[in-house]
């Protein structure tokens, strides 16, 4: 069946690590398509200074050359937090007959029992955990989702050959781009963070004064 990606995120902003990921998913799994969802509240994050309306622009300037990422502002058109179980039943209402896959960080995944009805998250979707540039490359699995775990380097067809309920850990990891850095940079002027936010991202930083203070 066909598999589509789930990427959640502030993306405050969008940066070239993010885009880098979203390619590497997709030339792994080949994914059919990767929704690129902004948080307008996130539950686990002080909620960004910079709007979510903005943070979508640049998502939008961001992948509007990669037909296979598609801006998805499901979460910014409800009310509340930004809560992934609800975002999971309306894309599973929308796409019943494909398989999800949710794209998640290694520190995120530790944190899951933390989550709004984390255990209900393999009813909608597969989980792939993606390891961060700079932390050890090592998976502790929750006790409940013990046998559930595949290798997608060696069976990356796995999630397509079901709708949801397995979890994968991606060792290929993105360039190492922190949007905290990132926005630090850009409070400062510094040249160097040209070369990390697609040059369309950029311009719409500079034409909206963005992350100026």
């Amino acid at each position: 069946m066909e598999l589509i990606g789930i990427f959640g995120g502030t993306f405050n902003p969008i940066h070239n690590g993010h885009l880098a990921l979203a390619q590497t998913v997709l030339d792994t799994l080949h994914c059919t398509q990767i929704r690129v969802i902004p948080a307008a509240v996130p539950p686990h994050k002080e909620t960004p200074a910079v709007t979510a309306q903005h943070r979508a622009a640049m998502v939008k300037l961001a992948i509007q050359s990669q037909p296979k990422l598609v801006l998805d502002t499901c979460e910014l058109d409800r009310q509340g937090p930004s809560y992934t179980i609800e975002t999971l039943h309306l894309l599973r209402t929308r796409f019943p007959d494909q398989a999800l896959c949710l794209m998640m960080g290694q520190d995120s995944y530790q944190k899951l029992p933390t989550w709004h009805r984390w255990l209900e998250l393999l009813d909608y979707c597969h989980l792939l955990v993606v390891h961060r540039a700079d932390k050890e490359n090592t998976l502790t699995l929750h006790p409940q989702h013990k046998g559930k775990l595949v290798d997608i380097a060696t069976a990356p067809q796995a999630f397509a050959a079901q709708a949801n309920g397995l979890i994968s850990f991606l060792t290929q990891a993105p360039p190492d781009i922190s949007s905290t850095r990132t926005r630090e940079q850009l409070r400062q002027a510094h040249n160097a963070v040209r070369d990390q936010i697609p040059p369309a991202v950029w311009q719409y930083i500079q034409e909206n004064r963005l992350y100026q203070t």
